[in-house]
């Protein structure tokens, strides 16, 4: 893994704050390292108050902020001492050390500070860059994952064993540092997590962060654990675009409210999904449990979606904390289908998320099949992914709360004609979907041009959404193809 690291441009950074963000910036630009945005780097340096006294201040990447964009404006000051002291508590649940955290904000207007504040105020350098790096998944979700991992970091970065995000790692960190730290060490393996990289200045810090994960890469490519299988992608045709329709129809009915599909059908993909051990490779469970809020535990394997939708609720009864509202029960519709006929399959409440639900189960795919081809995967206990469920999720619920109010098309996908393109933007601003017919348009996340209006490019259209909802027009007429009313047919909604 090559540094990226530019003495020109770090020389451009006018303070300590402008090169952290620099420097998470590096490692935000790698999706291997860091997803949708996700990681969390700080700095520790001094606070000047306007009575000319100083405190000691860390700085860290507030939540929301995508690492691969960070600004100095990112990041939220916060009074180091004070934060320390909470790590003095016996316990400390995410909403209480949130609250915690506020009044200790330096700078009442920055952002909420990241669930992993208190680690990085515990780590014993500077500069911390904290990452999800998929080499270091799929080195240590293994049976013998914890030993190959001391053997092959040693001092260098001791292993941690897993704890959910906040308070619990961070005092857990701050143990595994008060046994095994020696002046070699650089960082922290996390169980199920990621890892840590710390040093007292940026440069070093960022590099220590892909000495450990080249470390990792090399290990698993010295075992022949990182080429990743792949098939051919089976051809598109009008067959396969009901099919699909069929299936999202099926799985908006078990979500109770309308999906978009995001198919990624590639040879990698594909690869994963005609695995002759996927049923049981594929069903221990995600790499991370923060992947389960996009992915659900478990992907559906094949189409019946029926039978994934009564396990789901089964897992649900068997493990769902007392004391959870109802409101926040995911729904039981599985959000990946993996099948030998499409490859990936990511469903979710509008294209967006659909398609970084997908990305995030590519990298979990490719998790997955290098930690099986050097030992045995393994995930953790259901209970503690469906804690990470109940806890992180409800993104979907919260659109579908703004459905009622300014996204009344939210997960439907509506086919402009050329003599209605006028409503593009405005279908779009409403949550919908478009499939428009030629024309030049500004590209949008959740469009797609077709070239023509035929069933074998009304195929591939088909693809990029799920299904069809609805056609708008700017006279009312559709035009009478049977292919696209067999679509319509099988839509779970129609546009009003």
């Amino acid at each position: 893994m090559p540094s990226h690291w530019n003495d020109l441009a770090a020389s451009r950074c006018e303070d300590a704050l402008e090169l952290r963000a620099y420097s998470s910036r590096l490692l935000g630009a790698d999706p291997d390292l860091v997803l949708m945005g996700g990681g969390n780097t700080s700095l520790k340096t001094i606070w000047s108050r306007s009575d000319g006294t100083s405190i000691d201040c860390l700085y860290v990447k507030g939540t929301g902020a995508d690492l691969g964009e960070v600004t100095p404006a990112d990041f939220t000051p916060l009074a180091l001492e004070p934060v320390r002291r909470l790590l003095d508590l016996q316990t400390l649940d995410s909403g209480a050390m949130i609250a915690a955290l506020e009044p200790l904000k330096l700078r009442a207007d920055s952002p909420k500070p990241s669930i992993e504040t208190l680690l990085h105020a515990a780590m014993p350098a500077s500069h911390v860059e904290h990452t999800h790096a998929d080499s270091i998944l799929a080195l240590i979700n293994t049976s013998c994952g914890r030993s190959i991992a001391a053997a092959l970091f040693g001092e260098l970065a001791p292993v941690v064993p897993f704890r959910h995000s906040g308070f619990d790692l961070a005092k857990a960190c701050v143990e595994t540092l008060r046994q095994h730290r020696t002046r070699r060490t650089i960082g922290l393996i996390l169980e199920f997590h990621g890892v840590v990289a710390f040093a007292d200045d940026a440069r070093t810090a960022y590099e220590n962060m892909l000495a450990l994960v080249d470390l990792a890469e090399r290990h698993l490519q010295a075992r022949n654990a990182w080429k990743l299988r792949r098939s051919p992608v089976p051809k598109r045709s009008p067959e396969s675009a009901l099919a699909l329709a069929r299936l999202r129809s099926q799985l908006s009915a078990a979500a109770g409210f309308p999906m978009v599909l995001h198919v990624a059908a590639d040879v990698e993909t594909m690869g994963f999904a005609t695995r002759p051990d996927l049923a049981d490779i594929a069903m221990q469970g995600p790499p991370t449990p923060q992947h389960a809020v996009f992915t659900k535990r478990l992907p559906l394997l094949g189409r019946d979606v029926q039978r994934y939708a009564v396990d789901y609720r089964a897992y649900l009864a068997q493990h769902t904390p007392s004391g959870i509202s109802a409101h926040r029960v995911p729904d039981p519709a599985p959000r990946i289908v993996l099948d030998p006929e499409f490859g990936l399959i990511a469903a979710s409440v509008d294209a967006r998320h659909a398609r970084i639900t997908a990305d995030v189960y590519r990298h979990d795919s490719r998790i997955i099949s290098r930690a099986a081809a050097h030992d045995r995967y393994v995930s953790l206990p259901p209970e503690a992914v469906l804690l990470a469920e109940l806890h992180y999720g409800g993104f979907d619920r919260r659109l579908r709360t703004r459905a009622s109010q300014d996204l009344p098309l939210l997960g439907q996908v509506a086919l402009v004609l050329p003599d209605a393109a006028a409503r593009i933007d405005e279908l779009m601003d409403q949550g919908a979907a478009v499939i428009c017919v030629g024309g030049a348009t500004s590209p949008r996340e959740g469009l797609y041009v077709l070239p023509a209006l035929d069933p074998e490019a009304l195929a591939d259209a088909v693809h990029a959404f799920g299904g069809i909802d609805s056609v708008v027009t700017g006279d009312g007429a559709s035009g009478g193809m049977p292919f696209l009313d067999e679509v319509l047919a099988l839509t779970p909604n129609r546009l009003a």
